[in-house]
């Protein structure tokens, strides 16, 4: 039996930030359902998930440097029907509601069957890879951010310590040599 992924083709799209606000089904233009049928054509359709997914009672508004970008979890379902699969949640809005929110982001995209990297409960997660399989084939992803504030990086856990819930920090040096 030979299976599809090994004729090699995978087909991917690649799209920027995602942040929805209000339901994404109801709308009927056609050059939105040309959209729609484009993303879906693709065996992934990734995309960085700009926002926190949470019910209004999970977490608190943190420091940002701007507004706190928050998702009704049954939103998921809107970007699913689009045909997103695959999602990054490592940047500079994941911690918008704490540590909490962080957490009821992760927990809200296991429920909706998500395959979501970048964040999680503690370092060892947040930079643990995930796995899309497709009949095309699997994808692995690892997400990390280079802008953060400090207090935003995932903690690493220890036997006598949970480690702290957030991202998946890329860190960098910057060098300047003078003659």
């Amino acid at each position: 039996m030979s299976y599809e992924s090994a004729n090699g083709r995978l087909r991917l799209w690649v799209a920027g930030d995602l942040m929805p606000t209000r339901r994404l089904v109801p709308f009927r233009e056609p050059s939105y359902q040309a959209l729609i049928d484009l993303i879906k054509a693709h065996d992934v359709a990734f995309g960085n998930l700009e926002t926190v997914v949470r019910r209004s009672d999970e977490g608190y508004p943190n420091f940002t440097q701007g507004t706190p970008m928050s998702t009704p979890p049954q939103l998921l379902e809107d970007l699913q029907w689009m045909g997103f699969n695959l999602f990054s949640i490592a940047n500079n809005h994941a911690t918008d509601y704490g540590t909490s929110g962080v957490l009821a982001m992760c927990a809200h995209l296991d429920h909706a069957g998500c395959v979501a990297a970048g964040a999680g409960p503690n370092l060892a997660s947040a930079r643990a890879p995930r796995y899309l399989d497709t009949p095309a084939g699997r994808v692995a992803l690892v997400a990390c951010t280079s802008f953060f504030r400090m207090w935003n990086r995932a903690a690493d856990q220890r036997p006598d310590v949970q480690g702290r819930p957030g991202i998946n920090p890329l860190a960098f040096e910057r060098i300047y040599r003078l003659p």
